[in-house]
């Protein structure tokens, strides 16, 4: 993201009113060394060869996450390493080919007919997997599908490697969920929702779904130690982790952003600071603390996450609503003015008796610095007036349309 900075001023008259006193509450930005434009580093994270490609083989059982999971890694890649990121979903070639709407039999791996029309659409996936790695330079394919049986995993690796991509470019990335109530919600939500299922009754819908997943139970072979000669990793209910024989940069990183993704949803609560000493004066920028009012809103916000974001009310086993503790993440810039808008937010430690989150300290802070307000050039310091009269141009333009 590329900081906006106000261009040297036209001269002005002698005795001009108007003069720049820096100081502590408008000091300047910190520097970054990969360029005065970059990201910072935990964001973007080191450089690429271009050799570094990698091809990310899903398995898994339908309604297990697994082209959520495809999604977000596609998204973290392209957006925040700039690395081409493509995912190849059998299901969408198997709608192009075949159509969308098929029974649960069609997924019955006795039926011949229906099975050679679903390896057709695997296979043509593959083909354009293969040949979108033979692309230059650094990137990554993501083969989205059951791949349930051994067998057709043995395949696809053995087609990648005829290509001239070997074991150490490709990852078997597994998602596992035995969990019903994450998978009936995974099933309602999202499933029932597909273009397969498009028009029809919910409950209808549902119910198909749980034979067609059954029709792949009946064959499912899981990642186990007679793939210990396969890099893999193996996500279980979204909260453990098998690691396999995965070495190198690109794939650590899958790796490390695998292990920290949630696939169930979250809420974020987005606030500003609190009124600061610049937004008092009508200054842009700087770096000032809270005013009165500023520090009243703090306490206010303390509350509310207290009693709003910080717990919840839940049914115990005798029928009785108790509170308790909901885990919770503060994240701050390092500008002055939000750290202290969140110094009243308390810190309590979860109990050890919680089996997800024993010793869980609630709000801990934490200080970014890329969501730092973005450095106002020539201008931090100065009001919108001052801004107007040194710099007119830019000021009717910023008007017009702030964001550009």
């Amino acid at each position: 993201m590329q900081a906006y900075a106000c261009p040297p001023p036209s001269p002005r008259p002698p005795g001009s009113p108007i003069s720049r006193r820096h100081s502590s509450d408008n000091p300047t930005p910190h520097v970054l060394i990969e360029g005065e434009n970059a990201a910072p580093l935990e964001v973007v994270g080191g450089t690429w060869r271009e050799s570094d490609k990698l091809v990310l083989i899903m398995v898994g059982l339908p309604a297990t996450g697994k082209t959520h999971i495809a999604k977000r890694i596609c998204r973290f890649f392209s957006f925040f390493h700039d690395i081409p990121t493509q995912i190849f979903n059998v299901g969408d070639y198997r709608r192009q080919l075949c159509g969308a709407k098929q029974s649960a039999s069609f997924y019955d791996h006795s039926n011949a007919e229906a099975l050679a029309q679903r390896t057709m659409a695997c296979n043509a996936a593959l083909n354009d997997t293969i040949e979108y790695m033979r692309q230059d330079g650094v990137r990554i394919a993501i083969f989205d599908a059951t791949n349930s049986i051994k067998e057709r995993r043995d395949h696809i690796a053995a087609s990648l490697a005829e290509a001239g991509i070997g074991p150490n470019k490709i990852i078997f990335l597994e998602s596992i969920c035995d969990d019903e109530a994450l998978l009936e919600e995974s099933i309602r939500t999202v499933k029932a929702s597909t273009p397969d299922y498009r028009g029809v009754d919910e409950e209808e819908a549902v119910a198909d779904f749980h034979k067609r997943r059954k029709q792949y139970m009946d064959v499912y072979e899981t990642l186990d130690e007679s793939d210990s000669n396969k890099a893999y990793i193996k996500v279980i209910n979204c909260k453990q982790f098998v690691v396999n024989s995965i070495r190198g940069h690109l794939a650590l990183k899958v790796v490390h952003f695998i292990m920290n993704l949630h696939t169930s949803p979250r809420t974020f609560y987005l606030t500003r600071h609190g009124q600061s000493g610049y937004n008092l004066l009508g200054k842009i920028g700087g770096d000032a603390g809270l005013s009165d009012s500023g520090l009243e809103y703090a306490r206010r916000l303390a509350r509310y996450a207290e009693e709003h974001i910080g717990s919840h009310t839940v049914v115990d086993a005798e029928g009785s609503e108790v509170k308790k503790t909901r885990p919770a993440r503060l994240w701050t810039s390092t500008m002055r003015r939000t750290n202290e808008t969140a110094q009243f937010i308390e810190h309590t430690e979860i109990g050890p008796d919680d089996e997800d989150y024993g010793g869980w300290v609630n709000f801990r802070p934490t200080a970014r610095r890329n969501l730092d307000e973005l450095y106002a050039g020539s201008c931090d310091g100065m009001t919108y007036a001052e801004i107007e009269e040194v710099y007119p141009d830019e000021f009717k333009r910023r008007q017009k349309d702030k964001l550009a």
